[in-house]
């Protein structure tokens, strides 16, 4: 290889490596006793409440977009990590229903607003029909009493919040990630998924924890995404670990 040639690979080289350092994210350097610390809490807080496998309970849930609000009585049946029955009423009359078994999601209307309709899918996306993007079970994790806390590759303190209140957890998932906010009181109180850019997907709140015999669950919950469309749950009464017969996720013709 000629001078030339040689000072031409070089150059390219520095490029590609100065293009690739620009792409990748940036890792903070932090105390790695710090680090272990984020791990820990930020595996405690992905097992919260592991222990409950099913749930049976009853509560409200408020929809809120620009241009409506909308507030429904619910009762579910949910087994982890896919599967629920989830009741919509309205002055004590149902309104519609949505279960999902694992293998697809099925929508029934009690007023026929619509045909009974159902979607192949193992977790689908909810934005469709509750107005934000979160999946199925991220929404069923929520009504068991835990928290949608993701699989993660490595979790570290933010450097913006001096008050190491903040995670951020990294994850090979469509290129987002997931911030933990915890409380004084060391409590989760808000996870944010995120894309690589930093941009909000959405934003989940735990407004509050409420006390069982068996430990705490959050209570109230809300949901918003970045154009502030939110859904709003409130947890009146809770079963942990009910027997739940399959067939409460099977539909009749008659549904």
């Amino acid at each position: 290889m000629n001078s030339r040639n040689a000072v031409s690979a070089t150059i390219y080289s520095v490029a590609v490596m100065l293009i690739l350092s620009g792409c990748a994210s940036v890792r903070p350097d932090i105390n790695p006793l710090l680090d272990q610390k984020a791990a820990v809490l930020s595996r405690q807080a992905k097992s919260f409440n592991q222990h409950i496998l099913a749930s049976k309970g009853t509560g409200w849930a408020r929809l809120e977009t620009k241009t409506r609000t909308d507030k429904y009585k619910i009762a579910w049946a949910a087994v982890f990590p896919n599967k629920i029955r989830i009741t919509f009423l309205l002055s004590g009359l149902p309104v519609e229903t949505i279960v999902a078994n694992g293998k697809k999601i099925i929508f029934v209307s009690h007023t026929r607003e619509h045909a009974k309709h159902s979607y192949t899918a193992k977790d689908p996306d909810m934005e469709d029909y509750i107005r934000v993007p979160v999946k199925l079970s991220e929404m069923i994790s929520l009504l068991l009493g835990r928290l949608p806390v993701k699989k993660f590759e490595e979790a570290y303190f933010s450097t913006s919040d001096p008050s190491l209140s903040t995670i951020i957890l990294k994850q090979d998932w469509k290129g987002r990630k997931q911030t933990l906010h915890f409380n004084g009181k060391g409590k989760v109180n808000a996870l944010k998924s995120i894309t690589a850019a930093g941009k909000m997907v959405y934003e989940v709140t735990l407004l509050k924890y409420s006390a069982y015999a068996f430990g705490e669950i959050p209570t109230q919950i809300e949901i918003k995404d970045l154009e502030n469309n939110r859904l709003i749950i409130d947890i009146k009464n809770f079963v942990p670990n009910p027997p739940i017969k399959e067939s409460v996720f099977q539909l009749t013709e008659s549904g």
